[in-house]
């Protein structure tokens, strides 16, 4: 789990909330915000679909959020009062348990660290953009 403190926090009945947990989303986690995301748009497509997807996701990772209880973080809650830079802030934090999740498998560090750099993947990704 990760912990932060957001910006702006997040405004539940005239008391805003600043403190914040967040634990790596799983599967399930990934089913009820898709079976969310069609019941609130009718859809799992389009823009506006993921984006309320990606904040169904969130509210299901969050373990704490100020004084609200787990069972009341909601997407309409974050969406009615998340700003964009506390969804970053969330979102960031998010990245960085995977981060530390792989970093502690073994097998990862195996594959990802190679012993000597070999093609400069800029230099390549540009001359292939060309």
């Amino acid at each position: 789990m990760e912990s932060g403190i957001l910006l702006h926090g997040v405004e539940v009945n005239g008391q805003v909330h600043y403190d914040f947990t967040v634990s790596l989303p799983v599967v399930r986690d990934t089913i009820e915000a898709l079976r969310q995301t069609d019941e609130a748009c009718g859809t799992t497509d389009g823009a506006a679909a993921g984006m309320y997807y990606k904040v169904a996701v969130m509210a299901s990772a969050l373990q704490s959020l100020g004084d609200i209880p787990k069972e009341s973080i909601t997407p309409d809650i974050l969406l009615d009062g998340l700003s964009d830079d506390d969804f970053d802030l969330i979102d960031a934090q998010i990245d960085a348990i995977k981060k530390k999740r792989m970093g502690s498998n073994p097998k990862f560090k195996d594959i990802a660290s190679p012993s000597s750099p070999s093609v400069d993947t800029d230099s390549a990704q540009n001359t292939s953009d060309q």
